[in-house]
Formats: C-alpha cells, structure tokens, sequence
C-alpha cells in the first residue's frame, strides 16, 4: 500500500527500504489516520514511543543525505568547470601560437601591428620577437626609400645586400635592369649590349638587346673588310698619281651614285677628272698621298645594298714649272665602297690650312 513519508510527505509503497525523493528509511512505518506510525501494524504505545524516536533520527539522517549529495554535486560542477577552463586556456594559448608564427612568417608590417593590439597578454618573449621585427621592417623602409630616391645602381645594390629578403627586391632588381639597359643604349656598342645580356640573360630587354647586338654586329667592319677599303681606296689614288686609265677605271663601278657632287656619274666622268688634273701644261707630276685616319662603317643603301663607307685625309703633292701656282692641298674624302672592292661614291672637300 502507499504510505505518506514523514520526512518529505511524497507517497511512497510500505515495501519500499528508502523513500525515492529523500532518501529516509520506510519498510516497517506505517503512517495512520491517528498520526502515529507502527511497525507491521502494531498499536503498542511502546513501541510507538519507540518508532517516534527511530522517526526522529531518520529524518535528521535524512537531511544529512540531502547535503551530502548537493556536497558532491557542487564538486563535481566545480570540477567540470576547472576542466572547461583548462581547455579554455589551452585553446587561447593554441590561438595566440598561431598568430604569432602567422605574424613572424608573414614579415608584414600590418600584420604584425594587429598582432600585438590583439594579444596584448601574449608571451613577453612573443611581443618582443615581433617588435624587433617591426624595428627591422621600418628600418628596411627607410632604406629602400633613400635607394628607390637616389635611382643609381650602386645604391639599389647596396640595398639588396643589406635587405636580401626585402619585399622590394623584385622592384629593385627591375630597376637595376633598366639602368643598366638604358647604359647600353647609351653606350650603343657591341661590348655595352654584350655586358648587359651577360648581366641579366633572361630579363624584360634582353630581346631587344639581343636585336641591337645583331643589328651592330651586322654593321661592324672587319678586318678584311677595313683592309678592302683601304685597299681600293689607295689603288684609285695611285692610278690618279700614275696617270694610268685602265687602273683607275678598275677601281670604281661603272655607275657611281655620287662622284665630287655628281649624282649617277659615270666611270667616264671619272677618267675626265683625271684628265683635268694633268690639264696644265707646267705640271711634271702629281702625288696624292692618304693619310691613317680611316673611319670605316657598314651601311645599307636605299637598295638594301650592303656598303663600306669610309672617311679619310689626303694630301696633294703637285710639282709643276710655274712657282706662282698651287702646289699643296689637302682634303677630307668621304667614299663608299662596294664588297667586291669598287669605289661607288667619292666626294672631296678641301681643307683650309688652319684646319
């Protein structure tokens, strides 16, 4: 049957040791209308004296119980909440490693500002690293602004050696290459182009430094060549000087493009000249004598027609029977020659002695 426990008054079966609520002892109380309990029934006065006392002491065990339990509930809740702070703690401080190596790896100045306004409890040792590290950023700021300000390749080498790491570097070394590609130009050389490809061999002007190479190469002269020139050039001037037609004629073709102000002369017009200086009748001899200031290039013509163009000085020599006359000349003659070695241009300007 239901019962009603003295301790709490929650129902509860008279079979039951303990009530389930608050955990005082029940088998062998039996609660009546009269209000008194007894046990398995019975009606003594006595021993319901003596269940009144036993009811006394349970229920103050009872009581006892309850704190017990709410004891060792609190310690466990403290507990659980220590361990839920441990692993709160662990995980801040995983939080922080991480921003901090993020910070240091990233060598990026902002990144390692926010850094350090965001953990402001972070390790002592921590903060310091990323603050020398700022100091360094800064300073590498500084530095590369007075290179990239100076503009000179010794400056921005300096820089590089100093910063190798620098986040400028690219900048830096594409500035160096343009100075040194704009010293090519400059310089226009076969040993300027040749130095700056030997430099930077595979950079943003390497391809056009590579065409301006093969451009000059295909203009230099050489040795054969230069010899050609001046080969053909002393033939022409030794027939003059021998009077010898046939000779003279095999040093020019037969259509100049340019003889002594002349356009499309023709190799008689050449031999007419020669005429003409032996005109006068008091001149017993002539000397032409090429001095060794050549200056010989490669040109194209306007045909596409590869020439070698020279410019030199020459002396005439005259000995004639009337002193009064001009017997000394000098000139600078500008020539072109053919590679096959013909003369197909040649004009004279005479020099004044002060020159």
């Amino acid at each position: 049957m239901l019962i009603r426990c003295p301790e709490c008054g929650h129902d509860v079966s008279d079979k039951a040791a303990t009530c389930p609520n608050c955990g005082i002892q029940i088998a062998g109380y039996i609660t009546h209308p009269d209000g008194v309990s007894q046990p398995n029934g019975t009606s003594n006065p006595a021993v319901a004296d003596n269940n009144s006392s036993t009811k006394k002491g349970k229920k103050k065990s009872g009581g006892k119980g309850k704190w017990i339990v709410l004891l060792i509930s609190f310690i466990i809740a403290l507990t659980l909440c220590g361990v839920g702070y441990y692993y709160y703690l662990d995980a801040q401080r995983q939080k922080e490693q991480a921003a901090f190596q993020n910070a240091l790896e990233s060598n990026n100045q902002e990144t390692m500002q926010i850094y350090l306004a965001k953990y402001k409890d972070a390790p002592t040792e921590h903060r310091a690293v990323i603050d020398s590290c700022l100091l360094t950023i800064m300073q590498s700021d500084m530095d590369w602004n007075n290179a990239y300000i100076s503009a000179t390749k010794t400056a921005l080498e300096e820089y590089l050696k100093k910063h190798p790491d620098s986040p400028h570097k690219a900048e830096a070394l594409n500035k160096i290459d343009s100075i040194d590609y704009a010293t090519a130009v400059r310089l226009n050389t076969l040993e300027g182009y040749a130095e700056y490809l030997r430099q930077h061999p595979d950079s943003r002007h390497t391809l056009e430094a590579q065409e301006q190479l093969k451009a000059l190469q295909d203009k230099e002269v050489t040795v054969e060549e230069n010899e050609l020139v001046r080969t053909t050039c002393r033939h022409f001037f030794q027939a003059i000087n021998s009077n010898n037609e046939s000779k003279l004629l095999e040093t020019v073709t037969e259509t100049l493009s340019s003889f002594l102000g002349r356009t499309n002369a023709s190799s008689g017009d050449v031999v007419t000249y020669m005429r003409k200086l032996y005109s006068a009748p008091d001149i017993q001899n002539m000397n032409w004598h090429l001095l060794d200031d050549f200056k010989i290039e490669k040109i194209t013509n306007e045909f596409g027609e590869v020439l070698l163009k020279a410019q030199f000085s020459a002396e005439q020599h005259i000995d004639r029977t009337d002193t009064s006359k001009e017997k000394y000349g000098k000139y600078i003659i500008a020539a072109e020659v053919t590679p096959d070695g013909k003369i197909t241009r040649l004009n004279m300007r005479r020099q004044r002695i002060s020159e």
